[in-house]
């Protein structure tokens, strides 16, 4: 049989469940990982079940099995200070905690909830040793406010601080472009000048954790006013201070961030801006899919404001298409080396799927292996959220 096929090469996974203690089929991943710092565990999409509970599942393995100690997600990094707290057996309900604290509607998911509830009994059981963070901008990378809150409660307080919490508080993601654009000149520069100096004043105050929220409120204000996205560069320099922290790391976020190669906006991507300085000691594992649907979001205006969500059918994925050659092996759930897959198998193959899109990439750079989950479903949970929230703007 012929070495060049993917199905030959094809490490058969047994389940999505988080909770089977039965991780044999996992047991490759050891060997992809070795002694590598990072692993990136790329979503074709966000907020499907199937993927969720893979990164749960894979994440287990990587915390139980070779001593990884920090999650962390494309989310609001203000705002997963509190899911850290509870983790640590702070106080409050998991389920809202997870609504306000994970970011984009993320937070809605079952699976996330699973999750969350799992690292806060681990560490209970064995002495706080998993951390969660976010790496991205505050509010859904639409309001400051919850990273100018954050921050502000650090800090020594100024008379000048309730007028800064008043102006950063757009309101929620489908409501903040639109009210940004209505303020008056004088007030979005105010908003500007503020969150300058908040990050001045986190800088000099030499609290890591004020400045970095100011850091992504400065991030957000700079792409409300010129329009310009350096979420990858915020995210890349906020896990290279989680590594400062944490021996081996776990970040879980779109395969078009953690991959190696360029965002769909022609930017360097988390996995671009990461890959000089980490090396091997950076894996970076994507997925594919071929069948199900997916949630899909719909923006209108100028500036684009996300008006609704619906849940889409993937399309059949061309055949130039990682998703098309990974289904090859006709297997409902399966993983491959890509660094095993002879060169020539892979000249053709130039694109991987991600929504209704597909990414340009070069797949032996982009990823060092793929997990084909054959079918997705969309997270009821967050479908429900967030057309609730849309239907509330309209």
């Amino acid at each position: 049989m012929s070495t060049n096929s993917v199905r030959d090469l094809a490490v058969p996974l047994r389940t999505l469940d988080p909770a089977d203690p039965d991780v044999g089929d996992l047991a490759s991943i050891r060997d992809l990982v070795g002694d590598a710092r990072l692993v990136c565990l790329g979503e074709s999409e966000h907020a499907v079940s199937e993927i969720s509970r893979l990164t749960d599942r894979v994440t287990r393995f990587l915390v139980d099995e070779l001593g990884f100690s920090a999650f962390v997600m494309e989310s609001g990094f203000a705002e997963g200070l509190a899911v850290d707290d509870w983790l640590r057996g702070g106080p409050g309900d998991p389920e809202q905690l997870a609504r306000s604290g994970i970011t984009y509607g993320f937070g809605a998911c079952e699976e996330k909830h699973d999750q969350l509830r799992w690292m806060r009994d681990r560490n209970a059981e064995h002495a706080g040793t998993v951390s969660f963070y976010g790496m991205d901008a505050p509010g859904s990378y639409a309001s400051p406010l919850p990273a100018v809150r954050a921050c502000l409660a650090r800090l020594e307080p100024r008379s000048e601080d309730p007028d800064l919490l008043a102006l950063a508080d757009l309101g929620d993601m489908f409501r903040a472009p639109a009210r940004h654009q209505t303020m008056e000149p004088d007030e979005r520069r105010r908003l500007s000048r503020g969150i300058a100096d908040l990050v001045e004043r986190a800088r000099s105050s030499e609290d890591d954790i004020a400045y970095r929220c100011a850091l992504g409120a400065q991030c957000l204000d700079d792409h409300l006013v010129t329009g310009r996205n350096s979420r990858d560069v915020l995210m890349a320099d906020t896990v290279r201070w989680i590594l400062d922290r944490e021996e081996r790391v776990v970040v879980s976020g779109h395969n078009g961030h953690v991959q190696r190669g360029s965002t769909p906006i022609g930017t360097p991507s988390l996995g671009e801006l990461l890959a000089p300085a980490l090396g091997e000691d950076m894996v970076v594992i994507g997925t594919t899919r071929t069948r199900g649907s997916f949630p899909e979001p719909h923006f209108e205006g100028s500036p684009p404001r996300l008006s609704s969500i619906s849940s889409e059918e993937i399309p059949p994925p061309p055949p130039r298409s990682l998703d098309a050659l990974m289904d090859t092996a006709e297997l409902p759930l399966h993983l491959v080396d890509l660094r095993r897959v002879p060169p020539e198998r892979l000249t053709e193959t130039t694109v991987v799927c991600a929504q209704n899109l597909t990414l340009d990439i070069d797949p032996r750079r982009a990823f060092d292996a793929l997990v084909h989950v054959r079918h997705l479903t969309p997270s009821p949970e967050v479908l429900h959220t967030l057309r609730d929230s849309a239907a509330r703007e309209h």
